[in-house]
């Protein structure tokens, strides 16, 4: 039987989203082929271990590690002198996602779930990923970046002038809907920058594409599959962070999403040319705007996608026919693949 480092929490904005994921995959993770040990990494950064007690569990805005806890020391593949065969590190938005954990990891020749640094860090920052989409010919929405250092940044009426009188405005480095608002007139947009300016020093300000929101799940390293597509239909106008994990009875998730064959197909070989172009592994759910029903728009690919029981990538791949246990087994089998190739590469240099 195999042991299963889950890697959870985290100093994000993300952190307790991190700690549903990890509380879903602890409980239906096979437990005839996997034991469990679980990490959780406090808001402070310390690495903690034990029973990762997630109280409040019928009140996810409020789950928190348990105070029960000791120092989690993880060197030479083992956790506290514990051998460990794979890290599942489900931990979302900054120095989880962004490629750290998985420097880390890959320092000490540990298979891990997920992509490894390169597709982590490019796969977080949403101005490079679009960078890389339009270098590609991939539709997606015009953007312009702030930066934090800014001493002059442009005014609603200026970026107004290029995007459109509605816009998002969001943190590049995060994910999760955390720090993101929707625009329609000067003082939301000056409120939206400082917020967003909370979460990173780097903001994208995006046109606002009226479309129908698609996502769609990829699973596998070289060799990819894709899910049916699902839709979302929020009724606060966007799929906000409450929506998604919180109160999700404010939000209608229709799947399969109603759309023409050659569309679905179509949206499935884009994300599987995105993966492919951002060098991702394992997993990764890609969002899209549908147009009239013809003309679609790529806006993000997640690295790390949420893993709660309500979450968008496991429903997808359920609709398909794969339920969530057998989803968590392959995930750490592909983990473990990509880990003996990465290997033998090693042995040989």
């Amino acid at each position: 039987m195999q042991t299963i480092m889950i890697l959870c929490g985290g100093e994000s904005g993300e952190h307790e989203v991190s700690l549903q994921s990890a509380n879903s995959i602890i409980k239906f993770i096979p437990k005839d082929r996997y034991q469990t040990i679980a990490v959780g990494i406090s808001k402070t950064g310390e690495w903690l271990t034990g029973d990762l007690l997630f109280e409040n569990e019928d009140d996810p805005s409020k789950i928190c590690l348990s105070n029960n806890l000791i120092p989690a020391k993880f060197e030479n593949k083992q956790l506290n002198g514990q051998p460990v065969d794979v890290v599942f590190p489900i931990i979302h938005g900054t120095y989880g996602e962004d490629g750290c954990i998985q420097g880390l990891l890959q320092l000490q020749h540990i298979p891990y779930v997920g992509s490894g640094v390169l597709g982590s860090s490019v796969g977080m920052d949403k101005d490079i990923m679009k960078r890389l989409f339009l270098h590609e010919g991939l539709n997606c929405a015009k953007h312009m970046v702030i930066y934090s250092w800014q001493k002059t940044k442009p005014t609603y009426n200026e970026v107004k002038a290029e995007l459109g009188a509605i816009l998002f405005v969001k943190p590049c480095n995060l994910g999760s809907s955390v720090g993101i608002s929707k625009v329609t007139k000067e003082d939301e947009y000056r409120a939206a920058i400082d917020l967003a300016l909370n979460y990173d020093n780097k903001i994208l300000v995006e046109e606002c594409i009226k479309g129908r929101e698609i996502e769609i799940s990829v699973l596998g390293n070289e060799v990819t599959e894709v899910s049916l597509p699902g839709e979302i239909i929020p009724e606060s106008g966007f799929y906000s962070y409450d929506a998604k994990y919180i109160d999700s009875e404010t939000t209608r998730l229709e799947i399969p999403a109603k759309l023409e064959k050659e569309i679905i197909d179509e949206i499935g070989s884009i994300a599987k040319t995105s993966f492919r172009l951002l060098e991702l592994s394992g997993l990764a759910r890609v969002d899209f705007f549908v147009e009239d029903d013809t003309k679609i728009w790529i806006n993000e690919v997640n690295t790390l996608p949420g893993f709660t029981n309500i979450s968008m990538y496991p429903k997808l791949w359920s609709a398909c026919g794969v339920n969530y246990s057998d989803l968590i087994h392959r995930l750490i089998q592909l983990a473990i693949e990509r880990s003996i190739r990465e290997e033998a590469l090693i042995r040989n240099r």
